[in-house]
């Protein structure tokens, strides 16, 4: 199995005016790496060049709708976690800022769930958020006693990932459903979340 890992909001927690209210990280499943039929065929139906790549914060209202129409007979699973960084601010949290919050909570979104021999490819980091992320995994691998979830985690660009544009996607109607904005994105695919892991008080974290 393959993991396809994106994010939407970003995950401050200093409170400052341009950080956004809402953090997500959004992992989809999908049993091959290749380029999704589906992807295209949206792409032809909105006449966009085959190299289009679909951001959620990018896409105008038309490319949002066809979309998620579009990808309902695709077989993934998602499993997200959503950070509503309004009630957790707290001093014992305050501390984990940008790399070190989104390595964290990958870790315990992975631990989760039973994932054994895939491989996960994030969007866009550097080795060395690679790094932490594969100390962190199997230092909590080890506490619950567990094999390593992944034999593989690499980085990678999402223009050429469709599996990626796929959890960019995913990650920002996430947010907009958890924020209240609106539901009618993710109504199209939750039938195909195993795990919506929401974070609204500091209790629900633990380090």
């Amino acid at each position: 199995m393959y993991h396809f890992l994106d994010d939407s909001g970003d995950p401050g927690l200093s409170g400052a005016a341009s950080s956004s209210s809402h953090f997500v990280l959004a992992m989809v499943q999908l049993a091959e790496r290749v380029s999704l039929p589906e992807l295209a065929m949206a792409r032809q139906t909105l006449h966009l060049v085959p190299t289009f790549e679909f951001k959620y914060h990018n896409t105008n209202l038309r490319q949002k709708i066809v979309f998620f129409e579009t990808i309902q007979t695709i077989p993934f699973l998602v499993r997200a976690v959503a950070v509503d960084k309004s009630s957790l601010i707290a001093r014992q949290f305050t501390s984990l800022e940008g790399q070190d919050l989104a390595v964290e909570l990958i870790s315990q979104l992975i631990c989760r769930a039973e994932i054994a021999n895939s491989t996960l490819i994030i969007d866009g980091v550097p080795s060395l958020f690679l790094q932490q992320l594969r100390i962190r995994l199997s230092e909590r691998s080890r506490q619950l006693h567990r094999e390593r979830p992944f034999k593989k985690i690499v980085s990678s660009d999402s223009k050429r990932e469709n599996g990626l544009q796929l959890a960019d996607m995913i990650a920002g109607a996430i947010r907009h459903h958890t924020m209240r904005l609106r539901n009618d994105y993710y109504d199209t695919f939750k039938t195909k979340v195993t795990d919506l892991w929401e974070i609204k008080h500091p209790h629900l974290f633990s380090l």
